[in-house]
């Protein structure tokens, strides 16, 4: 089934769910962005090569809710130039529709979307490949439901589809199925424990130089703490399994190479919010199926803050942290992006952050680079 027909056919499985929101009423909301970024090392590389970067983002959320049932439509714009290299300049659409429906025992969730977006935004996390302007086009689909078991116990059911095409070859088009299930307990009134399993299918083709198949297994327990209305904290542990067939082509004759991997799984969380200050924190150690062909293993760390001085400016400090383990080139990344709002009007703000960031290649040596941006957000 091509990409046209799944989008097809999401759609529709949409519209069936649930069909009584399309006769009610919806609630808008629009806003609009437009910003302009200096960056003086713009494909990270030892050469530093610097370029003005101006995007628009113009956007439209329909949302539709009731104590039974949310539907949330949300679509996008962004339309990015550059100075020195018209040749990344794009337009990168998205379309998102999450529905939700509450019944006596059970949720039901079903969650689609279809986007466009340049490869090189994504390259600190996925490759490394800061100098390609590839576009990739994503559909997912991820439909799901929670059955109330007993006042204490939930039990979850949910499946998963993505799918990435890229306009060139540089990159694996890519699919990964998954199927999981997932369990709560309600200890008391602050803690809760869990526990998951899931089953997964990755695929991905390059032509004419490799395709891969992995399978891969995920098992985890863990906990959801409630200290207060405040403070949540929630973490978890387990276990993967993994086993790859990759086909080599080289030449006229086709090399197999099969392999099996284990490892350890982790994941913590906590937010914290006081009146005019709020934090963040996330630590994990997972599966990544990257757009090279192979299902890779990832540590990463998250900080967030944020303090609001009064109701109309606030200003923060975003930290994440990278290390991918990968088949051809191990790799590590660091973001720290202070940044500074200030709200002009009751629609208008002003939106600057500064970005450092460092990309250290095993094979190729670190590079790093410095961001500043300025930019309006207009809310209709």
């Amino acid at each position: 089934m091509n990409k046209i027909s799944k989008s097809i056919a999401g759609a529709l499985l949409l519209v069936t769910f649930p069909a009584a929101s399309l006769a009610a009423g919806w609630v808008a909301d629009f806003s609009f962005d437009a910003d302009a970024a200096y960056d003086d090392n713009f494909l990270m590389s030892d050469t530093e090569q610097e370029s003005w970067i101006y995007s628009v983002k113009p956007e439209v959320s329909l949302i539709y809710l009731t104590p039974v049932m949310t539907s949330e439509l949300d679509a996008k714009l962004a339309v990015k130039r550059y100075s020195e290299f018209d040749q990344f300049d794009s337009e990168d659409p998205a379309f998102s529709w999450k529905n939700s429906y509450k019944r006596a025992r059970s949720t039901w969730s079903m969650d689609f979307g279809y986007r466009e977006s340049s490869q090189r935004d994504f390259a600190e996390e996925d490759t490394g490949q800061f100098d390609s302007n590839t576009i990739v086009e994503t559909v997912y689909v991820d439909p799901s439901v929670v059955f109330r078991v007993t006042e204490k116990d939930d039990l979850g059911i949910s499946l998963g589809f993505t799918e990435r095409d890229y306009d060139a070859d540089d990159f694996s088009d890519n699919e990964n199925e998954t199927v999981g299930l997932n369990w709560q307990h309600k200890v008391d009134e602050v803690l809760s424990t869990t526990a998951n399993i899931s089953v997964s299918k990755y695929q991905a083709d390059r032509p004419n130089i490799n395709t891969n198949e992995t399978d891969y297994e995920n098992i985890t327990v863990g906990f959801i703490y409630q200290y207060s209305e405040s403070l949540n904290i929630n973490g978890s542990t387990g276990y993967f399994q993994s086993d790859s067939r990759k086909r080599i082509i080289s030449g006229p004759a086709v090399v197999i190479v099969d392999s099996e991997n284990t490892g350890l799984l982790l994941n913590l969380g906590m937010n914290y919010s006081q009146e005019k200050t709020d934090w963040s924190l996330s630590l994990s150690r997972g599966l990544y199926p990257s757009s090279q062909g192979d299902v890779e293993e990832r540590d990463s760390l998250g900080i967030g803050f944020e303090h609001r001085f009064t109701t109309r400016s606030s200003s923060g400090i975003n930290v994440s942290w990278y290390n991918t383990n990968s088949v051809d080139n191990d790799r590590e990344s660091i973001n720290i992006s202070p940044y500074y709002h200030y709200r002009l009007t009751e629609k208008l703000t002003l939106q600057t952050s500064y970005v450092f960031r460092s990309f250290d290649r095993q094979l190729g040596g670190e590079v790093d680079s410095n961001r500043v941006k300025l930019g309006l957000r207009y809310s209709f």
